[in-house]
Parts: C-alpha cells; sequence; structure tokens
C-alpha cells in the first residue's frame, strides 16, 4: 500500500515584509489579509502587553488556525480536530523610541493543504466591530435575518458570516438592551419611559403576573376624541408564555382602526375580562363617554363581562363569523348539496333584513324550506336567532350607531398586522411590548395623515355648493358616504319610508330623505347634521383637557392628604411599608414582578410531518373551526362510502335477528354501543350525527313531549311520567332497563318531532310511524326515512333499508291521534304500504296487536 507523503508548503515569501505599520490594529489587519489571499487563517497565538512591569513586553505572536496537537481524553468518542501541528509561526513587536510595529517570520511553512474556501471556517465567519454595529441598528428597525446576512455581504464581498453568526448577534443586541435587570422590571421601565399607561396584578400573593394592561397616552387620547365603537377580541401565539394577548381597537372620522389598549392575561375567564374591561372603563376622562357599541364574536365570558362594566353599550355580534358558522353546520347537516346553497342565500336574506315584518316572513320560508333538516333549523333557531338576533339581524342593529361596524373585520386586521411585527411566538413580554410600541409609531403617523388629507385636499367631486358647509371640516371618508346616499336620492326621494333613514339610524349621517329635502330647498347641507364623530380632525384637546383641569375627577389633593394622614398614624413597619408601595408607583423599575414561570419550549418551532397531528405546543397558527369544515364534509362523504363495502360476518348474523323475507330489502346493518343508550345511539347517527349525540336526542325528545301537551297527554295519558322519566338520565353508560327507548311509544314522538318516516325491525313486530301532526309536502324524493331493528331482545342497531321497500303496518295509535292534515302521509305511502301486506311473512305474529299495546 502506497504511503501518504507529507505536504509542505513554503509561505515565507507571502508572509515577508519590512513594512513598519502605525498600531497593534493594523499588524493585525495585514497579517489576516495576506492570510486570506493566500487560502489560511492566520490567528493570534500569543500576546502581551508592557505593563511597566518586569518581564512583560508588548508582543503578538501569530500561527496557523491549524497549529498545535490536540489534547485527548476518555471522554471524547464521536469528536474530530483540525489540528496538524502546523508551524508556521509570525512574530511582531513594537520599535524603540520610534513609533509603529514591525513583523518577522520565524517559519513560514504548512503542514496541510490549503483551503478552497472559508465559508466553513468557524474563525473567518466571526463578526467585525463595524458588522455588529450594523447587525444592531438593523436589527432595532425589524430587518429579517436573512435580509441582514445579504446587507453584510453587499457591504462586503470577502464577509463569511453565516445566518447563525446573526440571529447570534442578536440575541446578544437585545440582552444588552436589557442589561441586568428582570424582564419584567426592564419592561414597565419601558412602560414609563415611553410614556404608557400600565396596570399589573399578580397571582395572590405570589410575585408571578397574572395579567397586565397597557397602553400609550396618545391612543388613550383618541379613545376619548372617538369612544362610539370599540371592537374586541383575543390572539394567541405571541409569546413564549402561550398568554392570550385582547386586543381592543377603535374607529377613528377617517375611517382608520386605532389600538386602544393591550392586554395579557392567564386565561380567558370571565374574571380576566373584568378586570381588563375596568382598567379600560379608568382610561376614559368623563363617565358620559362610554362606548355606544362594542364589537364581539360570540364569546360568552367576554359579552358577560361586557354587560357587568359596561351595561349601557350595545354588544354586537360579528355577522361574518356567524354566518360562517351557520354554513359550516349547514353542510354537516344538509347532506343534499343541491339544496344547501338556497337555504344559506335564504340565511343571508334574514340576516340582512331591513324591517321586522320582512325577518317574520323570511324567517317562516326558512322553517319551510328547512322542513326535512329540523336539526338544522333548531340550531339556527336555538343557537343564534331566538337569544342574539338584536345583535347581528340588520332589523335590529340598523337602529345603533355603530358606524358601519357590524364585524370583527377591523380586530382580525389589527390581529395580522401586529404579527408582522412580532415574527414569532417565542418573545418575551419586553420583546411583545417592543415590536408595539413600533406599530403604534407608524399607526399613529399614518392616523395624523389621514386628518391632514381631509382637512387640506379637496376632491374635484365636491366642486358642489351642496357640499360648500362640509369640506374641509369633516373627514373625507365622510364626504364619501353622502356622496353614495345622495345617488340614492333620484329613487327615493323624501319618502321616509322608502328611506328607512339607515344612514342617519347607523353613521349619524344624512340619509338619502333629508339630503332630497336639502336639495329641494336648494340649501348647502348643513354641518350641524353631521355627527361630531365625523367632524373630529384632530389630536389637539388643549381647551378639553385645560377644561377638564379643574375637575374633580382629576384632582388627588383628597388622595394625597389622605396618605399622608396615613403616614403619621402608622408606626416604623407601616411606615415601611406604605413607602415601599409608593416606591413601586414612583419607581416602577424596581417592582419585585416576575414573568410566568411556565414556559414552553419552542426553541426551532415543530415540523409539521405527514400524516402527525401537530404537538400541542407548536408555532404554527390553529386551524379555525371554519378551515375544517371541508375536511370533515369530506371525510363523511368518504365513511358514507365504505360503508358501502359488503357486510361482515359479525354484522350479518344480526339478519337472523328479522323475519328471512325481509332480508332482500336491507342494504346493511350498524352496530352501535350497546351501553342503555343504543336506540338513540342509533337514531342519532341515522339523523346524520355521531352516535355521542344521543343525549341531545334524548333532550329534544323530551323538550317535544314537555312543548305540546295537548298532544301527547291524550296519547299517553296515565303513563306520560313514565315515558318522560325514561329520557332523562343521570349517567352516561349501562342505563337501567326502564331507560331504554320503548316502542311504540318513542316511535311517535320521534317520526312527530324530527318530521319523518321511522320504521321499527324486530322478530316479533314491525311498524311504521308518520309524524302525528303536519302535512306531507307532496314530494317523497325529498322525504327522510330511517329505520331501526331490535335483535338479541335488548339492543337497537342501525337498519338501512333500500329505496322504496315495502313499509310494515302502521303503529295503530298514530290512525286514533293524528291530525287530519297527517292523513297525507299515509295516502302518499299508500302502494309501499299495500306491498308489504302482500308478502307472506309467515314468521311474524300478530304485531297490530303489539302496537295496540
Amino acid at each position: 500500500m502506497e504511503e501518504t507523503q507529507p505536504v509542505f508548503i513554503d509561505l515565507t515569501e507571502a508572509f515577508t515584509t519590512d513594512q513598519i505599520f502605525e498600531s497593534r490594529e493594523a499588524v493585525v489587519s495585514w497579517a489576516r489579509e495576506v492570510g486570506r489571499q493566500n487560502r489560511v487563517t492566520v490567528i493570534i497565538t500569543r500576546s502581551d502587553v508592557d505593563t511597566g512591569k518586569r518581564g512583560r513586553k508588548s508582543k503578538l505572536i501569530f500561527g496557523c488556525d491549524r497549529g498545535g496537537k490536540y489534547k485527548s481524553n476518555k471522554n471524547n468518542k464521536g469528536t474530530s480536530t483540525k489540528r496538524c501541528d502546523c508551524p508556521f509561526k509570525l512574530r511582531s513587536r513594537p520599535l524603540k523610541n520610534v513609533e509603529g510595529w514591525i513583523i518577522s517570520l520565524i517559519c513560514g511553512l504548512h503542514n496541510h493543504e490549503l483551503v478552497d474556501t472559508f465559508e466553513n471556517n468557524a474563525f473567518t465567519r466571526r463578526l467585525k466591530e463595524e458588522d455588529k454595529k450594523h447587525v444592531d441598528e438593523l436589527t432595532k428597525y425589524h430587518v429579517a435575518p436573512r435580509h441582514i446576512l445579504s446587507s453584510l455581504r453587499d457591504r462586503d464581498t470577502n464577509n463569511v458570516a453565516n445566518i447563525y453568526q446573526i440571529y447570534k448577534r442578536r440575541s446578544t443586541y437585545m440582552k444588552n438592551l436589557k442589561g441586568p435587570i428582570i424582564d419584567m422590571q426592564h419592561l414597565l421601565k419601558l412602560l414609563e419611559v415611553e410614556k404608557y399607561t400600565c396596570w399589573s396584578r399578580t397571582h395572590g400573593d405570589s410575585n408571578v403576573v397574572k395579567d397586565i394592561f397597557w397602553t400609550h397616552s396618545d391612543f388613550i387620547t383618541l379613545l376619548n376624541i372617538f369612544p362610539l365603537v370599540l371592537i374586541m377580541d383575543s390572539t394567541y401565539k405571541t409569546n413564549k408564555y402561550r398568554l392570550p394577548l385582547f386586543e381592543i381597537v377603535g374607529v377613528t372620522s377617517t375611517g382608520l382602526t386605532f389600538n386602544v389598549a393591550f392586554a395579557y392575561m392567564d386565561s380567558e375567564r370571565q374574571d380576566n375580562f373584568c378586570w381588563t374591561l375596568e382598567k379600560l372603563k379608568e382610561l376614559f376622562v368623563s363617565n358620559t363617554s362610554f362606548p355606544q357599541v362594542i364589537v364581539t364574536d360570540r364569546k360568552l365570558v367576554l359579552m358577560n363581562a361586557i354587560e357587568i362594566v359596561f351595561p349601557s353599550s350595545t354588544n354586537l355580534l360579528c355577522q361574518l363569523h356567524i354566518n360562517k358558522n351557520v354554513g359550516a353546520k349547514c353542510k354537516q347537516y344538509i347532506l343534499k348539496k343541491d339544496m344547501q346553497e338556497p337555504i344559506l342565500e335564504l340565511w343571508r336574506k334574514i340576516v340582512y333584513c331591513s324591517e321586522e315584518k320582512e325577518y317574520e316572513k323570511l324567517l317562516q320560508m326558512f322553517e319551510q324550506t328547512c322542513v326535512d333538516n329540523i336539526i338544522f333549523f333548531d340550531y339556527v333557531r336555538d343557537t343564534w336567532l331566538n337569544p342574539y338576533k338584536e345583535r347581528f339581524v340588520e332589523a335590529w342593529t340598523n337602529r345603533v350607531l355603530h358606524l358601519g361596524n357590524t364585524t370583527t373585520n377591523r380586530i382580525k386586521s389589527a390581529h395580522w398586522s401586529l404579527n408582522k411585527f412580532l415574527e414569532h411566538s417565542k418573545g418575551d413580554f419586553c420583546k411583545a411590548w417592543n415590536d408595539m410600541n413600533d406599530m403604534l409609531k407608524f399607526q399613529i403617523i399614518k392616523i395624523k395623515g389621514s386628518f391632514e388629507i381631509s382637512k387640506g385636499r379637496k376632491e374635484h367631486i365636491y366642486n358642489n355648493p351642496f357640499y360648500e358647509k362640509l369640506i374641509w371640516v369633516v373627514s373625507k371618508k365622510t364626504l364619501t358616504d353622502i356622496v353614495h346616499e345622495y345617488n340614492r336620492v333620484s329613487y327615493v326621494g323624501n319618502d321616509k319610508g322608502a328611506c328607512c333613514c339607515i344612514l342617519r339610524n347607523t353613521h349619524g349621517l344624512p340619509c338619502a330623505c333629508e339630503l332630497a329635502r336639502y336639495k329641494l330647498e336648494g340649501v348647502p347641507i348643513p354641518l350641524d347634521v353631521v355627527h361630531i364623530h365625523w367632524r373630529k380632525l384632530t389630536m389637539n384637546t388643549d381647551q378639553e383637557e385645560e377644561k377638564l383641569a379643574n375637575d374633580s375627577e382629576l384632582d388627588i389633593t383628597s388622595e394625597m392628604n389622605k396618605i399622608w394622614k396615613t403616614w403619621k398614624t402608622l408606626n416604623v413597619a407601616g411606615r415601611m411599608t406604605l413607602k415601599s408601595k409608593l416606591h413601586e408607583i414612583a419607581y416602577p423599575e424596581t417592582i419585585s414582578m416576575c414573568a410566568p414561570l411556565d414556559k414552553i419550549k419552542t426553541k426551532c418551532g415543530v415540523k409539521r410531518k405527514k400524516g402527525n397531528r401537530l404537538k400541542e405546543f407548536d408555532v404554527y397558527r390553529d386551524p379555525s373551526y371554519f378551515e375544517h369544515v371541508d375536511t370533515q364534509v369530506s371525510q363523511q362523504a368518504s365513511k358514507q362510502h365504505s360503508q358501502q363495502a359488503p357486510m361482515t360476518s359479525q354484522v350479518r348474523k344480526y339478519f337472523d335477528e328479522f323475519p328471512p323475507l325481509i332480508h332482500p330489502y336491507i342494504e346493511d346493518i350498524v352496530n352501535v354501543k350497546a351501553d342503555g343508550n343504543c336506540g338513540y345511539r342509533a337514531i342519532a347517527a341515522l339523523l346524520g350525527h355521531s352516535e355521542e349525540y344521543w343525549s341531545i336526542v334524548r333532550q329534544q325528545l323530551y323538550t317535544e313531549i314537555k312543548s305540546k301537551p295537548d298532544l301527547y297527554d291524550v296519547l299517553f295519558k296515565e303513563r306520560l311520567q313514565e315515558v318522560t322519566d325514561s329520557l332523562l338520565v343521570t349517567e352516561f353508560e349501562n342505563q337501567a332497563n326502564e331507560k331504554w327507548m320503548s316502542i311504540p311509544d318513542m316511535g311517535y314522538v320521534i317520526a312527530t318531532k324530527y318530521n319523518l318516516v321511522l320504521v321499527t325491525l324486530g322478530k316479533t313486530f314491525c311498524l311504521t310511524f308518520f309524524p302525528l301532526r303536519g302535512a306531507h309536502n307532496g314530494d317523497m324524493s325529498r322525504d327522510r326515512v330511517i329505520s331501526i331493528g331490535f335483535v338479541n331482545e335488548s339492543h337497537w342497531v342501525q337498519v338501512k333499508l333500500k329505496f322504496a321497500c315495502p313499509l310494515p303496518p302502521l303503529a295503530w295509535h298514530w290512525k286514533k291521534y293524528r291530525s287530519d292534515e297527517s292523513t297525507s302521509w299515509a295516502i302518499a305511502y299508500t302502494r309501499r304500504l299495500q306491498h308489504w301486506g302482500s308478502l307472506d311473512l309467515e314468521n311474524i305474529s300478530d304485531y297490530m296487536s303489539l302496537a295496540d299495546d
């Protein structure tokens, strides 16, 4: 085997020089530059400085980064080294009696190959001092690390720093800003310097922060100038503590959004929201300027808190999210796709109708359209319309001065803007505040600019004497809204009934009938008919502040006198305690409060792997409910398709529980969990839900019986209490026999409640149940026919029958207690009932008598 020849590369000529260098730094720079040109890395191996002590002289000794030998030990398994005892050495020293440094070469040989690139060299990747300053400057202005790296390489083509060096320097920069104080002390110091108002509270007797609320003084001013409408919502994954961030925004006269305040809360309970809203309430300089309208999503704890803290405010709900919820439920409950869009279109008409009479008509149409989908209609009615229609249906919201804000789109846009500044969810409170502060600076500049545009620029479209009193006095948005309303005058005229005065009620602006009257009178639009909100085009509130300066609400004389009197009555310990509290108010950076202790590991994020669910604490945005709907519908369709596969032997055994001559009409038998709720589980599944919907089915049947006493009191007579008690359970499993589904009793209730045809099959009975109330719609293709089977004398299963199969005889009590209009059901299914009679069912014994029991 051929032995490897030793390598010796002589760079003596390159490193030999008679040059005198001005300083120590010049020597280092020359040595490294010559090394880079010759493809070696020169480092300082030893150095010293003349301090005047004996034996101490200034010197520099350079060597190759591959010089020296690696010292091995027992724990160096799996490690590597680049050292090969390279003999290269330079020596530099200052001249005596003359300014300058000289370099002498001791050895110019290298015993290794020269490098082709410095990209992987840890020493050459280090940032220079000027590079560090550049990184710090760009980090301050939120430049992305990849762009910082590109900027460094544009400045110096020989710079081989990588992205890791940028992240490391950014981290050092942030730590240097904070200094030795803890995070919360640094945050409170920053809040004080930047003129923020801040409140916080801790967990019980501990120093761990529970909730913290802050806002800037400029935005307190904006809040008191534009207090009419506020929009509130929470956003998540904005900090490493995983605390939800509650944002509150308002609307200016120019239509721009401004952030009123931010609050980090340890949880979203009513107590947290009440505390936050109480602090918001303290920002108003007058008790008469509280918001008239607050727009939120249907978050019940927040709605309850608003009712407690701002009882006089109208809490509107977001129309957009309600429509999305209803649309999602429509896809889940209504399986016929050709029916989904007509139903949703009718729903939208209900939401956006302008009068109560129109609402009632549309609601009746909606109920008739959903006659075959009673579950969906019950959801819409019970979840949205009955409890909350006044909060989102325009027939009621058009009476409220909401300035056009009927959705939470503004707050969602504010979330998106904030997330752009936050960049990631691994920062602490100081990082989050710093990003928010930068965002607010841009926001306030934009708002002030919009004021100046409205006061100093006139659009040519307004060159009309009709608008002369409004130009430069109201916002540009206001003029645009009035011009759009003026276009309605041509077909509305001065008829209030045709106008509906929606713009007057919702925006405080002249509506079409008012504009028509001014047009007929030949006068310009008066300024006083425009709400004061639209006439505020400045943040200068000097006169108002001067007026309030003497107001008792802002006077602290009595509080200071009380503190002084209390001070005099306290002993030494009490005075120390009071001084400590006052010291925290005067010097918030000394407070002992600390950030939450339970941090979440978010380093490097979480990789999304195919087929795996995301981990609990990833840094990705959680998908919303609406993003899951299409996937769920697709999965349900796939599941239904898979259920059409050939029956297994385990399911086929149930065929013996039914008469043999019925077998040709059975497509499939689907088992459900046997826990005493099996009958209701089967009904829930056949209605299009999961089995776990059984408890809701029980409750709905109970409500059905209670809501129609005139029907069921006569039907069940003295057994009414027994039947209703069988629907009420206290346990989730192992129900007693008296809690099981009983047929024919429940058959009447199920068919009537859900407006469907119920078929029950068994060894000793087969019955058909039609609704006791309501007429048939005349279209059998739209009817819902479901079937359940009784097996093993103790268990109910789902039975899927073929289309247009024969139907067993009617339960006897149906004929006796049905309404006249319900007779149409029996007429529609006469042929299928007669088909059953023609079958030779020799194994079925007198099921008609069972129906009479």
